[in-house]
């Protein structure tokens, strides 16, 4: 196995304080939230008890009916499914936490783009490349050593300096990589992409850290803002850029109500420039909806309950989350978001994943 490091004796980690919050568990409901319900459901994952985790997006070049839901099985690798929610694809790669995915910009093919999933086999940052075509390929040879402890959470980020990984360790490190993606040898006569064509490296630009265990995160490319879930705490943003300050600011404290501990998945669905942050609160089971822009105000809270008439049942103690509004289909004409469910009751059996329209979301709250 090829492994990529970076030397980190000029890198400088900046322990940042943050005030502590109540992280008592809790069934209260902010006042306004309300309830919905799935419309489609994927196939459980294969792993037993405490297995899917977090969910990615992978929108099609050219018909957003054949885009694709990535999921992390967190005792196996990855599954890749359709919108319908059967899978496509099951990808031995370890054991898998968070995913996220950015496209990669020419001279690469419109719609192929760069996956990279925290491991925690090894505590490494795995690349996986999507194919146009909607395969994914583990690089299996261009695997990141971190040299943290226990890897955990995982987001991705775009800007002009490249495409950017920031990875988390349970003990509150960040770190930030650029990702570079180098095509070696060329595509397979049948255009697709392997692990023996396609080369991955990690160059470490920046380590900052949080007060105690993080997990989720997402940054917005545009306003180069990164958010960051402190699980007993709370929500907190940064600059995104690494030749910035890494000083944290409170977007929201874990207060029992809004956000229940723990805080856990979270992503952006923009609108235009603005848009919404959602992000998980896994102690009510809720999800709590943010003003994208600064400063960032709280705008309402959903459930998502049984449907049965769908024969699709609601979510509970959610981990991760996707959103997208580039996928306009059908069922989905506004955008898509992506949860976890933690306890699979219709029927019982293992995890999986519940898709929501954001069609629905928009409607219910008044968005």
């Amino acid at each position: 196995m090829s492994i990529f490091s970076a030397t980190r004796n000029s890198l400088i980690l900046v322990a940042v304080a943050v005030s502590a919050a109540s992280c008592a568990k809790s069934t209260t409901l902010p006042s306004s939230a309300k309830s919905l319900a799935a419309i489609v459901e994927t196939e459980p994952v294969l792993s037993t008890e405490d297995a899917a985790d977090d969910p990615a997006i992978w929108v099609h070049p050219t018909d957003a009916q054949l885009s694709l839901v990535i999921g992390t099985d967190k005792q196996y690798g990855l599954e890749v499914y359709g919108l319908d929610g059967r899978r496509h694809q099951r990808i031995a790669a370890g054991l898998t936490n968070n995913v996220d995915i950015r496209p990669l910009p020419s001279p690469w093919p419109t719609g192929t783009a760069v996956l990279a999933a925290s491991n925690r086999t090894l505590n490494t940052l795995s690349l996986f490349i999507m194919s146009p075509m909607g395969e994914l390929v583990w690089l299996s040879e261009s695997e990141i050593e971190t040299g943290l402890n226990e890897v955990y959470g995982l987001c991705l980020f775009s800007n002009s300096e490249g495409i950017q990984a920031f990875i988390n360790d349970k003990d509150g490190r960040y770190q930030q990589w650029r990702i570079d993606i180098v095509l070696r040898q060329g595509v397979r006569e049948n255009g697709r992409f392997d692990d023996s064509t396609v080369l991955g490296r990690g160059t470490l630009l920046r380590e900052f850290a949080v007060s105690s265990q993080p997990e989720g995160c997402v940054a917005d490319d545009t306003h180069e803002r990164l958010f960051v879930g402190v699980e007993a705490e709370g929500v907190f943003f940064l600059e995104a850029n690494a030749n910035k300050s890494a000083a944290l600011n409170t977007l929201a404290i874990v207060d029992g109500v809004r956000l229940t501990a723990d805080v856990e998945g979270m992503d952006i669905f923009t609108v235009g420039q603005a848009g919404y942050l959602i992000v998980s609160s896994q102690g009510n089971s809720t999800y709590a909806l943010f003003d994208r822009m600064s400063p960032h105000a709280y705008i309402d809270s959903f459930t998502l309950a049984d449907d049965a008439t769908l024969g699709i049942d609601g979510t509970s103690d959610t981990d991760g989350l996707a959103a997208s509004s580039q996928i306009r289909t059908q069922r989905f004409p506004e955008g898509l978001v992506v949860v976890q469910d933690g306890t699979n009751t219709m029927p019982a059996g293992a995890q999986n994943f519940k898709l929501v329209s954001w069609q629905d979301i928009a409607k219910t709250l008044g968005l």
